[in-house]
């Protein structure tokens, strides 16, 4: 059976699962993502700057482990459910994240 291709959108806020690029970091990712904070938001080809809007744990999981995050974009960018891109904290660009766009609501 032939299953469908996510459905693509452009979208101005990104709603993302992430962990930590260095698994050392994951508390310094929790304690870094405040709401208002800004990361630089790789996505494909575009980079753009993200502020944090939200962030939650997912079910059981530490959220140093894998963390929910919202970011409001600077400008709007093609996502679908799935795919990866990057976080760099404007603060401490040592400090990076991977993330998944979540599903759409």
């Amino acid at each position: 059976m032939h299953k469908p291709l996510p459905e693509a959108r452009e979208v101005s806020v990104v709603k993302g699962l992430f962990t930590a690029d260095e698994t050392s970091r994951g508390v310094d990712l929790v304690q870094s993502a405040i709401r208002d904070s800004r990361w630089q938001v790789e996505i494909r080809t575009a980079k753009v700057v993200g502020q944090l809007v939200r962030k939650s744990s997912l079910g059981g999981f530490r959220m140093s482990d894998c963390i929910c995050i919202d970011l409001k974009l600077d400008r709007a960018v093609p996502v679908e459910p799935g795919l990866r891109f990057r976080i760099v904290s404007e603060l401490d660009p040592t400090l990076t994240a991977t993330g998944v766009v979540r599903p759409w609501d």
